[in-house]
C-alpha cells in the first residue's frame, strides 16, 4: 500500500526543528532526504512551488526486530 503525503517547506522545517536539526535550508534538506522525503517542483497558476513528498510503503519498514524473530 502506497500512501503519499505532501508537505511544504514550512511544514518540513517544523518537523525538522522538532527533531533538533539546525535552522538552515541545507540541514533541513539533508534531514528530509535521509528521512525519506523527495523534493518535487509543481506549477499552479503559473507559479512554481516546491513540495516535499513522503512515500510510506509497508514493505520498506526498517524497524524489524531481529532479536524476537
Amino acid at each position: 500500500m502506497n500512501d503519499k503525503q505532501e508537505f511544504s517547506y514550512k511544514q518540513l522545517r517544523q518537523l525538522a526543528l522538532t527533531q533538533g536539526v539546525d535552522d538552515n535550508k541545507i540541514s533541513i534538506g539533508i534531514w528530509g532526504k535521509l528521512n525519506g522525503y523527495s523534493k518535487k517542483r509543481i506549477q499552479k497558476d503559473n507559479k512554481v512551488s516546491t513540495v516535499y513528498i513522503k512515500m510510506s510503503n509497508d514493505k520498506f519498514k526498517t524497524n524489524f526486530d531481529y532479536a524476537n524473530s
